[in-house]
């Protein structure tokens, strides 16, 4: 009669000596323990696909938790009649169960049922606290690498054909493959939209002059619209539109007006972008057939962005 361990981690960040440790005070040798680096409900488990084509009749298996086993309660329950079938015994060593006894399987099945109740209600606090997070404009994850600002500039230097990707990557200080991702291409020639994720209604800034969703009437709104935005000369007869998003969904879209005369450029850099009323539906069909956003749809905001651009 052999005894066989497994421990699993959820992320390679995780350290696994505990339950090691626990299993080897337990009886089990070194050579006979085996663990996985997996969430808890992901399928695919390699080392535990291999303690359970060695486990002969007999044979022990020994973990520290049941939730350190399987994946769902389904899983659990089905994993330990294959283990009773087999004649394999099941010793969770830090919740004292062993299927070798009659109190050992009750408890098994107790506990089981009690493990997915747990899991279900840490995954359902978890959404309502993300739901409420993202009703309060706040969103979470990794803290972008690249402040607005910085991505305003690393934009510019590339519609400017200045610098590589490369270049711009090294001055600031990530890889490619992350600038990559933020920048829009407009060198071969196609056009974009200016897609603007908006804040509270009414806030103002130093110069007391109103920004993002006003709550006012279309002449004060509009002329928030459309003041100031970071966009380099040879993107300028590429942009065709301005999409505007206020809390999650986009709530207007303007055509921006052909005339670059027309336009203005404070020190920064920034434009006074012309543009027109809020189009309908049928306006946006017409005049901007590959923009496939309207007044109402749902646009999720990403952390610390706060525009970009949209090839059409």
């Amino acid at each position: 009669m052999a005894l066989y361990g497994y421990y699993r981690i959820s992320t390679a960040d995780q350290n696994p000596d505990h339950q090691i440790d626990a299993l080897t005070r337990a009886g089990v040798e070194a050579g006979n323990i085996f663990g996985d680096t997996a969430s808890g409900a992901k399928a695919s488990r390699p080392a535990l696909d291999r303690i359970l084509s060695l486990l002969e009749p007999g044979d022990t298996l020994k973990i520290t938790r049941l939730d350190r086993l399987s994946r769902s309660v389904q899983h659990l329950i089905n994993l330990g009649a294959d283990l009773r079938a087999q004649h394999i015994e099941l010793h969770v060593v830090e919740q004292g169960i062993d299927t070798s006894t009659m109190e050992g399987r009750a408890m098994f099945g107790m506990l089981s049922v009690l493990a997915e109740l747990q899991r279900e209600l840490i995954v359902a606090n978890t959404n309502d606290g993300l739901a409420a997070a993202r009703a309060r404009g706040r969103v979470g994850g990794r803290r972008p690498k690249l402040t607005q600002r910085q991505l305003d500039q690393a934009q510019k230097m590339y519609d400017e054909h200045a610098h590589t990707v490369e270049e711009i990557a090294d001055a600031f200080h990530v890889s490619r493959p992350t600038l990559y991702r933020h920048l829009t291409a407009h060198h071969e020639g196609r056009d974009c939209a200016l897609v603007v994720y908006r804040g509270k209604t009414g806030k103002t800034d130093a110069s007391n002059r109103r920004l993002g969703e006003t709550g006012a009437d279309e002449s004060v709104q509009l002329d928030t619209d459309r003041k100031w935005w970071p966009i380099a000369p040879g993107r300028r007869p590429h942009l065709k539109a301005i999409v505007y998003v206020a809390a999650g969904a986009v709530v207007r879209v303007r055509a921006v007006q052909g005339d670059l005369t027309k336009w203005r450029e404070d020190d920064r850099g920034y434009c006074d972008v012309p543009v027109t009323g809020p189009l309908t539906d049928l306006q946006i069909a017409q005049q901007l057939p590959t923009l496939h956003l309207r007044p109402g749809d749902p646009r999720p905001h990403t952390r610390g962005k706060l525009r970009e651009f949209l090839l059409l």
